[in-house]
């Protein structure tokens, strides 16, 4: 969203865009500890201080407030254009561990992909996205010259998806993600060898501090 874009709302716009924005981040903290099934519409309307009539202005049913988290999850994953394409990669990683830890739709998001039932959520969906979204970086970085020859970024971007799901939901279980930049960093440095060239590997900057700083950027830039 640009600030022309901004200026341009009215009064009334903003108010429905912060009280939609408020129910989703209410959604996905209650879905982050309760789960899909254990979270009522009743339960999200009442932790976002908004009448059940608001609620359903913005969104029908709740399967369509779990699905809004799910494709809002990506919204924030713009990640700054990087001489060294893998570092973009790098710095996702890092970005998705930040928002993991302190933002309630990533939370959420999470929660809800995992969640294994018979609610109509399409987590196939989500889960392909994150592959894409990986594979689009590996793909660029190939271009590039930063890939090793012979390597698949398809089926690299899907072993490093895996990698990250599985780091996540263990720091989750183990220190609810407290040391999941220890995981994520364990990943690139163990992991990378094996897709990137030995001269990119050694370019790549394993900060987990990278994640604070292009969330805090890009709340800089839409404020």
């Amino acid at each position: 969203m640009t600030r022309v874009e901004q200026a341009e709302r009215t009064p009334q716009q903003e108010r429905s865009i912060r009280t939609r924005r408020r129910i989703l981040e209410c959604a996905g903290t209650l879905f982050d500890r309760r789960g899909y099934s254990g979270t009522t519409v009743e339960d999200i309307a009442k932790e976002a201080a908004v009448t059940r009539g608001a609620l359903y202005h913005h969104f029908r049913h709740k399967q369509y407030i779990a699905a809004a988290i799910l494709e809002e999850q990506f919204e924030g994953m713009v990640i700054p254009p990087q001489r060294v394409r893998m570092q973009e990669l790098v710095d996702a990683g890092y970005l998705l561990a930040y928002g993991l830890q302190n933002d309630a739709i990533q939370r959420g998001a999470a929660r809800l992909t995992m969640e294994q039932g018979t609610d109509p959520i399409d987590r196939a969906r989500a889960m392909q996205l994150w592959v894409e979204f990986a594979v689009s970086i590996l793909f660029e970085a190939q271009k590039n010259g930063e890939v090793r020859p012979g390597v698949d970024v398809k089926r690299a971007g899907r072993t490093l998806v895996v990698s990250f799901t599985g780091a996540q939901n263990m720091s989750q279980a183990l220190t609810d993600r407290r040391d999941l930049y220890e995981y994520i960093t364990d990943i690139w440095r163990y992991s990378l060898p094996g897709v990137v060239n030995d001269d990119v590997m050694g370019q790549l900057t394993f900060d987990p501090a990278r994640g604070a700083q292009i969330a805090g950027n890009r709340m800089a830039l839409a404020s």
